[in-house]
């Protein structure tokens, strides 16, 4: 029996492409957009940076499905969790010149359960859709 290497390919470099005024709405909302795509597991975040360019972060999480957010905080849907990621970083305060700096806080156990939706009702808990 002959034994496969499991070593992976690197995936490509992000590259992050826009419409003309996509950079220019952003920039006027004051805001960043998160997404996700279980095909690749990733959460995906897309804003303007300190300089003013359109900038992304991609990180790797196993199935990444159901996204919410709010200003400080995301809640995301993976193969097994449902994670809280939150921003640690004060108002006014910035890192490598950006504004948030969302860190996984708290992860709860699932099973695979194929969590598309993951809102949060209105005292604070986390329900979610599965399917």
């Amino acid at each position: 029996m002959q034994q496969q290497s499991t070593a992976s390919t690197p995936s490509p470099p992000l590259e992050v492409f826009c419409s003309r005024q996509f950079l220019e709405w952003l920039h006027e909302q004051q805001i960043s957009i998160a997404f996700t795509t279980y095909q690749t597991s990733r959460l995906c975040l897309i804003g303007v940076n300190s300089a003013g360019n359109l900038s992304g972060f991609e990180r790797l999480f196993d199935r990444a499905m159901g996204l919410y957010a709010t200003s400080e905080r995301l809640y995301l849907s993976t193969k097994y969790q449902i994670w809280q990621i939150d921003n640690v970083l004060n108002p006014e305060q910035l890192y490598n010149g950006y504004d948030k700096l969302y860190i996984p806080r708290i992860g709860y156990t699932t099973g695979d359960l194929d969590i598309h939706d993951v809102p949060v009702n209105s005292s604070g808990k986390v329900i979610f859709v599965s399917s």
